[in-house]
């Protein structure tokens, strides 16, 4: 019943500071949202209701940034408490270890890890494509970012390559067109050329304008007969691929971000690995509440005074030290001298193995 007591207070306590410091950092982030964006506001006549409306938008994505260094604040607050109001020492005293301490911190990150996940893929995301569409929509953008120019996909498995000049985001439209069918041999069975190609929401296909068939024949010879339009059966690709996803693949959903990646693999190795390091740091970002407060809780807590000012020292000093970390790491997988998971694992892995060895010499001494 006693491990049920302090599990409890334990909980409790890091739960009130932790949302509370998170609730209070996101507020913060919005703010500099707001002002980072206040002048483009002003300039397209947008209300102040309509420009606050866009910033709460932003509040689950700046929450997610905020909660894994304010729960590390939370853990590393409570454990000062305890030590500096010797606390902790009527609780080693009734036989409870210092491990057993600590398990519902643990248990506690690893539950928000899985929360952060799905927080993050089923809101965060989409409030922040949301506020994207809207913004656009106000300020008469049309989206230029994410036009692209001479693109080349494949899809092996359907049986065909295609090649476009120009992609337009704004119509869904590719100019330029040239795809290649191939038999399940590799060989070519013709080649389709068209001024331009739209993506038809309703069938899932693309109807090529203005198009023209090359078949070989056996005699060697080449077949050419025009169309006005043609709808693709075998060409499913989405619009979405097309793009210059450079800064999209964190907004995609994750089936088609992963499916996207996997062709990227094979079409352009040196994109890859930019898109790769974005990917991988929407996947693992979910981590960072688990590493934070596994730092926390092997960090030396006998401070006597000054417990909050120290506590919030030591947490700052510690995320410095991983954000920078993480910003090398990134930056050698960004340009391909590492993989991308390890550009953001390798952060993870260091301050982990850190913070083990911290506690390791601490609890010696």
């Amino acid at each position: 019943m006693s491990h049920r007591v302090l599990d409890r207070y334990t909980r409790s306590s890091i739960l009130k500071v932790g949302l509370g410091t998170a609730l209070l950092a996101s507020l913060m982030l919005m703010g500099v949202d707001l002002f980072s964006n206040i002048y483009t506001y002003m300039n397209h006549n947008i209300s102040l209701t309509t420009a606050f409306g866009l910033t709460l938008l932003y509040f689950p994505e700046s929450f997610l940034l905020a909660v894994g260094p304010s729960f590390m604040f939370a853990v590393s607050y409570h454990l000062s408490m305890l030590h500096s109001s010797n606390e902790v020492m009527c609780v080693l005293n009734s036989g409870t270890s210092f491990s057993r301490l600590l398990r519902p911190c643990i248990v506690m990150a690893i539950v928000m890890s899985f929360l952060y996940f799905g927080f993050n893929e089923t809101v965060a995301i989409r409030c922040s494509n949301l506020k994207m569409t809207k913004t656009e929509q106000l300020t008469n953008s049309s989206g230029s970012d994410r036009n692209n120019q001479d693109i080349a996909l494949s899809d092996m498995q359907q049986g065909y390559m295609v090649y476009a000049s120009r992609y337009s985001d704004a119509n869904q439209t590719l100019y330029d067109v040239s795809m290649i069918e191939c038999e399940a041999d590799g060989s070519i069975l013709r080649r389709i050329n068209a001024y331009k190609a739209t993506y038809d929401n309703s069938t899932g296909h693309w109807l090529f304008y203005d198009t023209y068939f090359y078949t070989p024949q056996e005699n060697g010879n080449v077949s050419i007969q025009g169309v006005g339009t043609y709808e693709s059966p075998n060409m499913t690709l989405e619009p979405q691929l097309f793009r210059n996803v450079s800064n999209e693949i964190s907004r995609m959903s994750l089936d088609l971000a992963y499916a996207y990646l996997k062709r990227m693999k094979v079409l352009n190795p040196t994109e890859y690995a930019s898109i790769g390091t974005e990917f991988y740091k929407r996947v693992f970002s979910c981590l960072t509440p688990l590493v934070m407060i596994v730092i926390a809780c092997s960090m030396n807590y006998r401070f006597k005074k000054n417990v909050l000012f120290f506590s919030l020292i030591c947490s700052i000093c510690i995320s410095v030290v991983y954000y920078v970390i993480q910003m090398v790491t990134v930056m050698l997988s960004d340009q391909g001298v590492i993989a991308p998971q390890l550009g953001i694992l390798i952060p993870f892995m260091a301050i982990l193995m850190l913070s083990f060895v911290l506690g390791t010499l601490l609890r010696r001494q």
